[in-house]
């Protein structure tokens, strides 16, 4: 079987692209470019329970053939081809309820708020082991984020590698409100890709998570789901010292990360009116050196791979890390093929004295990578307006106009940033 997509999107950017805001720039330069992402997979049914799947994958800016692009399936230079997936899969093995994948894959658990492949941009070599016993599914990961050793062993000293593992469990409980309750365990060892993993370049964190998630149905036309998580760990962050002797060896991690949303549908109503609202917390430090002349980041969440498009905001993009985020947003369909979308952002630091930053992980958006290190707590607001139009099953158009209104915490930027952004996807 073949099958692929075309995604091509072009932006108009104002002052949406500064680097470092607040510290060094006023604001970031108007820009105006198209992007391109093609993809064709092929997928053979080898025999009744074994799967082979091979997605090749190229992402570049028009115009552009030197540089490269974000693009976190190793396709390397900009306009080269690369592959994103390739995996076997064997489904009943050994006449049990277990399905294995090994090879490259995308992963996605709950709404992504700590895995996400909503966007596709990367993808994990990973062996998958799925048990399903109805109602109970447990997934376990084990996967290989880096590998930096050498083959003589002498050379491998100070190189090494980065591990995940991740075990999920879903209870489909198929009740009158509560749908499903899942829990997991993540342990990932010296997170240190920085377009992948994390925020800060200089930092090899090796996190534990624990967590738990509920989706909700307390009334007829109304869904709700709660996530909860609390990671530990070892920090391992040399961006903990200020000046003087390291200390940063003996930092650990006690953070927390919550989400609460909440869809409301008006069904039989014209237009159909969806409302949506949500609240997330990614806890935080404050950055005031101490005594022995470091800083505090133990209650400062460390962002796992929970980037999803447009997730929180097209223009700020913030990483989940020291930021309290209010949602609320409505959407229409004034024809079938045709949605209508307006969603509202405020932006609260967790702890005022902490940093906050775009997440350098989304798609060409957020403010760069820039940070904002003052000790005030409002970053802003931000409206997202968006319309949907499906030309076919198989075709869709969008236009999205973002425009963040910075406050106090955003040093140095006074005016609204904006952005412009066309997308065509193609599916075949």
């Amino acid at each position: 079987r073949l099958s692929g997509d075309i995604r091509i999107r072009g932006y108009l950017s104002d002052k949406a692209n500064a680097q470092d805001v607040g510290i060094r720039h006023n604001d970031g330069p108007d820009a105006q470019f198209i992007t391109q992402r093609t993809r064709v997979t092929v997928e053979a049914d080898l025999e009744d329970h074994v799967t082979a799947v091979v997605t090749l994958q190229a992402a570049s800016i028009w115009g552009d053939y030197n540089s490269g692009l974000n693009d976190y399936a190793g396709t390397g230079r900009a306009g080269m081809v690369g592959v994103s997936e390739a995996y076997v899969q064997l489904r009943e093995l050994f006449y049990s309820p277990a399905t294995l994948k090994l090879g490259r894959q995308s992963l996605n658990y709950g709404t992504g708020l700590i895995i996400s492949s909503a966007d596709q941009m990367y993808t994990f070599d990973a062996g998958r082991l799925v048990l399903d016993y109805h109602p109970l599914t447990i997934d376990i990961v084990g996967a290989q984020l880096a590998n930096t050793q050498e083959f003589s062993p002498a050379a491998s000293e100070g190189n090494g590698q980065s591990d995940m593992l991740f075990v999920n469990g879903k209870y489909e409980v198929n009740g009158s409100v509560v749908k499903n309750i899942e829990g997991y365990f993540g342990w990932a060892s010296q997170m240190r890709t920085p377009q992948q993993f994390g925020i800060n370049t200089a930092t090899t964190p090796s996190p534990l998570l624990i967590g738990l998630r509920t989706d909700l149905t307390p009334w007829e036309n109304l869904t709700a789901s709660l996530e909860g998580a609390y990671e530990f760990g070892n920090a391992n962050s040399s961006e903990t010292i200020i000046y003087g002797p390291s200390h940063a060896g003996d930092k650990t991690i006690s953070a927390f990360l919550l989400n609460a949303a909440l869809k409301y549908t008006l069904k039989g109503v014209v237009w159909t009116p969806v409302f949506n609202a949500s609240y997330t917390y990614a806890s935080g430090d404050s950055l005031v050196g101490n005594a022995d002349h470091s800083m505090n980041t133990r209650h400062t969440f460390v962002p796992w791979f929970g980037m999803a498009e447009g997730y929180n905001g097209y223009v700020f993009a913030p990483a989940l890390s020291n930021i309290q985020i209010f949602n609320l947003g409505a959407s229409v369909k004034p024809a079938a093929n045709t949605t209508l979308a307006l969603q509202g952002y405020y932006y609260l630091k967790a702890n005022r004295n902490g940093i906050v930053s775009s997440d350098p992980n989304a798609n060409l958006g957020g403010l760069g990578s820039s940070s904002m290190y003052n000790d005030s707590r409002d970053v802003g607001a931000e409206i997202d307006a968006i319309v949907g139009y499906d030309y076919s099953k198989d075709v869709r158009c969008q236009l999205v106009y973002g425009a963040l209104f910075p406050n106090t915490a955003m040093e140095g930027i006074s005016r609204t940033i904006s952005q412009v952004r066309g997308e065509l996807n193609v599916k075949f």
